[in-house]
């Protein structure tokens, strides 16, 4: 019946050697390639996860150190901000120092100023009083060189008082 299909003993002694020659093959390709590839592969699996896991720790310790420099750069604005409105603050004190120093040299130099136009209306003062008395005495000499009347007198002091009045108004 095998015959018919045209199948022979020959050809199924061959069908058997490539079968076992497969079989064969199999196994000593399994021996020596399969562990070898397998362990190459196992080792490779294990160096992968521990660069995944060394990445990981990376990246943790990174982040880790962004959140450092985020709150130190927090913290060096907050200093800068305090510095600034210290510096403000001791820049507000020291007009204030200037300031008061200007008003107080101001009163100074008004004061003396007011001393010195007292002094400057005592001796005008004086030096009015000085001529109102030489103006006296003048006018007593010039009375004294002649007998006075009654009306001399009045005349005598009504130039007095003019001459008295236009130096004023001089």
């Amino acid at each position: 019946m095998l015959e018919s299909l045209g199948i022979t003993k020959d050809l199924i002694a061959d069908i058997i050697i490539n079968i076992g020659s497969i079989v064969v093959l199999f196994v000593i390709v399994k021996k020596l390639a399969y562990k070898p590839v397998k362990k190459f592969m196992d080792e490779r699996t294990v160096r992968v996860m521990a660069e995944k896991s060394q990445a990981e720790s990376l990246k943790a310790e990174a982040q880790e150190q962004l959140q450092k420099y985020n709150a130190l750069l927090t913290e060096c604005e907050t200093a800068k901000s305090d510095a600034i409105k210290e510096g403000e603050m001791q820049a507000h004190k020291e007009s204030e120092k200037i300031i008061a120093n200007a008003k107080k040299t101001a009163e100074e130099i008004v004061n003396k100023a007011n001393v010195k136009a007292q002094e400057k209306y005592s001796r005008a003062i004086e030096e009015a009083n000085d001529y109102i008395v030489n103006l006296t005495i003048d006018a007593s000499s010039h009375l004294l060189k002649r007998e006075i009347t009654d009306e001399d007198n009045k005349k005598i002091v009504e130039e007095f008082l003019k001459s008295a009045d236009g130096d004023k108004n001089a």
